[in-house]
């Protein structure tokens, strides 16, 4: 019996490799072997802008006159009030109807 199996198999094993016998037919069917997992959907994240504050601020009418495409709007009487910035006037405490300066320079802290 031992006999009868190699001289079969011999044969067998000589035709696979010189391909005669497709190798899909000597193996074994897998029916899962064109399963492709599907990916895990990535979840949506929001995202906040977030401003990055710095350690001092620059004011005043020279550094505005620096930020603006027009700085001689600032001494334009008839500028549009966007252009108008109350923060660079300096009040009297004593008096709060009356400005006191105008701040050309500042820095805060």
């Amino acid at each position: 019996m031992r006999d009868m199996r190699s001289h079969l198999l011999i044969p067998l094993a000589a035709l696979l490799m010189a391909g005669f016998i497709p190798s899909s037919i000597a193996q074994q069917g897998n029916p899962d072997a064109d399963f492709v997992a599907p990916r895990p959907a990535k979840p949506k994240m929001e995202t906040i802008p977030v401003e990055k504050v710095s350690p001092y601020d620059i004011n005043g009418v020279v550094a505005q006159a620096f930020k603006m495409k027009k700085p001689l709007e600032l001494i334009n009487p008839l500028a549009p009030a966007r252009y108008d910035k109350d923060e660079d006037i300096t009040w009297d405490p004593d008096n709060p109807e009356k400005p006191k300066g105008i701040i050309l320079l500042g820095i805060q802290w």
